[in-house]
Parts: structure tokens; C-alpha cells; sequence
């Protein structure tokens, strides 16, 4: 009877020692199999691809599913009109040029769409050109959305309406390593890029430095009809003889702005004297603009549904000089 009890025990033992196995075999296949899954999409997903899909999309309001598939693009009207209402400077409206290199997180990359533009009007770089967005609904890809990807957006949306743009791509990172700088000289290296730019393009007649400002999501964020928004920004340097052809354009754009989604601009600042820059290279030129659009919290389809409202304006508002 002993001998019996101990052989079933044994049995007990051995079935008990194939379950565990085969839990941890299950565990350790689902694992692999979700770890090759991800990186998969993540190889797939890149911040060219997604520009692809924002520019494909009809309303640019991305959302990750539940499902994992790519992206789920909900239609909606971008370009809501509302009535413009006087309004003063938010103020909220506060410009941190707090640029460091300790806090990037975000890669140079190409233009995922290149072709030769014939006497381009608009020139857009950026000076800070890795400041980042939220990438809170692409997280389990690869894409890390910045202003230098809002600035391959928005050439694509001023291109399809017939107004030539260029994006500069020269990686100013690596420019500034190059000539030993450090990131405070970050407009330094720009304004060399974009006096060449001037000097190979005789046509250009606007120049927009975009950026996005530092501020929380509670204050660069404008929703209208369940469609979200990235405010917008413009500074002015004052410390150049200049200015006020520059300072009369933004005020015109942030206004025309206004007049599509009130309140998305929260106007312009201007910025001179001791501790700023206060030029921002804004003397090279009475059309330039230094544009912030939204802050690290939002994210890259919120920057965009403002991008497509950016370049309507710009439509408007050059249409007539063509």
C-alpha cells in the first residue's frame, strides 16, 4: 500500500513539474512572440511613414487602437470657422527658449518626400530642430514626432496649394558639432543656412523658424468641436532696425489666424534687450517669422490640424503676389 502511495505521489510530482513547463514555455512563446510583433511595427512605423499617414489623412486626428493596427484616422471637418473676437495677448502666452541638449530625446531625420521645388517662395527651418512632441499615441512604434517632421508637414500641405516651399535639412546638430559650438549658438548656425539659402534662391520671400514652446498641454491646447489644436505663437526680435515690417506680418497672420479658430494664436510677443536673443535672425529679411506651435505635451496630429490651418492662411495671404 506504501509503495502504491509513493508511486502515485511521484505521478502527482511529474504531472505537476510538466504543468509548470508548460506554463513557462507558453509564457516565454507569448512573450517572443510579442516582442518580434512590436519591433516589427516599430521598423514599420517611422517618423516617415507617419508623416505619410498624417498627410494621407483627412483630418489628421490619429488615434492608436486597440487592436494594434496602424493608425485609426476619424474624418472631421479641420478648418472650423468661427467669428473673430478682439483679443488681447492669452496670458498664457509665454515664450521659454529653453533649448538644451541634455534634454533631446528626438533624431534628426530626412525628408521622407523629396523633390526639386522650382523657384520656392517659402523657406522653413528650424533652429531648435529637435525639440520634440508627445509621443504618447505612437509610443510602441518608432516615431518620435518634432518640429523638423511639423516642418516636412506643413511644405507638403503649402506645396499642394500651389505656393513653392523648402524645407531646410541640413542636420544643425551635427553643424554645431562640427564647429565646436555648444546649443546656445543654435541661431548662430541657422542664420548661416539660411543666408545660404537666400544667396542659392533668389525667389524666397518668407522665412518661418518654427518651434514649440515649454509650456503644459492646458495652455498650448485649443479644442473646437471635439477637434484638438496646438496653439500657436509668433515672436518678434526688436532688436534689429527692421522689426516692425515683421511684427506687422504676424500680427496680420496671427489675426487671419483667429478669424478661421478663434483663440488658436495667442498672438505675438516681442522679445529684445539684455538676455535675449532679440534678432532671431530677423533681420535678414522684413517677411520672417518665428512661429511656436504648441508644447512637448501635444501631439503630432494636434500640431498638424493647426498645420493645415497655418497654410490656408499663408494661402490667403500670398495667393495675391503670385
Amino acid at each position: 500500500m506504501k509503495r502504491f502511495k509513493a508511486k502515485k505521489r511521484r505521478k502527482k510530482i511529474k504531472l505537476l513539474k510538466f504543468i509548470v513547463v508548460l506554463i513557462i514555455g507558453y509564457i516565454s512563446f507569448s512573450y517572443s512572440i510579442n516582442y518580434l510583433f512590436n519591433n516589427k511595427l516599430k521598423k514599420k512605423v517611422t517618423n516617415q511613414v507617419l508623416i505619410n499617414y498624417l498627410l494621407k489623412s483627412s483630418t489628421n486626428d490619429l488615434i492608436k487602437t486597440q487592436d494594434n493596427s496602424l493608425f485609426n484616422l476619424n474624418t472631421s471637418n479641420l478648418l472650423l470657422k468661427t467669428s473673430l473676437n478682439n483679443i488681447k495677448l492669452d496670458d498664457n502666452a509665454v515664450f521659454i527658449d529653453d533649448y538644451n541638449e541634455d534634454t533631446i530625446v528626438t533624431k534628426y531625420f530626412e525628408d521622407p518626400n523629396k523633390y526639386v521645388v522650382n523657384r520656392p517662395i517659402i523657406y522653413i527651418y528650424n533652429s531648435h530642430q529637435l525639440e520634440e512632441y508627445s509621443n504618447s499615441n505612437v509610443a510602441m512604434y518608432e516615431a518620435t514626432p518634432n518640429v523638423l517632421m511639423a516642418s516636412y508637414i506643413l511644405k507638403e500641405k503649402l506645396n499642394e496649394l500651389n505656393l513653392p516651399t523648402i524645407v531646410e535639412e541640413t542636420d544643425i546638430s551635427q553643424l554645431l558639432h562640427t564647429n565646436n559650438w555648444s546649443y546656445n549658438y543654435s541661431y548662430e548656425a541657422s542664420r548661416m543656412l539660411v543666408q545660404s539659402a537666400i544667396e542659392n534662391n533668389s525667389t524666397l520671400m518668407y522665412f518661418i523658424d518654427l518651434h514649440r514652446d515649454s509650456l503644459s498641454k492646458d495652455r498650448t491646447t485649443l479644442t473646437v468641436n471635439n477637434v484638438s489644436y496646438a496653439k500657436v505663437l509668433f515672436v518678434i526680435g526688436t532688436d534689429h532696425e527692421n522689426y516692425t515690417k515683421n511684427l506687422e506680418l504676424a500680427h496680420k497672420i496671427s489675426d487671419m489666424i483667429n478669424t478661421k479658430i478663434n483663440q488658436l494664436s495667442k498672438g505675438v510677443i516681442e522679445k529684445g534687450g539684455q538676455g535675449v536673443n532679440g534678432i532671431y535672425n530677423q533681420d535678414l529679411n522684413s517677411n520672417s517669422l518665428l512661429i511656436e506651435i504648441g508644447g512637448p505635451e501635444n501631439t503630432i496630429d494636434e500640431v498638424t490640424n493647426t498645420l493645415s490651418v497655418i497654410a490656408d492662411v499663408l494661402y490667403e495671404l500670398i495667393k495675391g503676389d503670385l
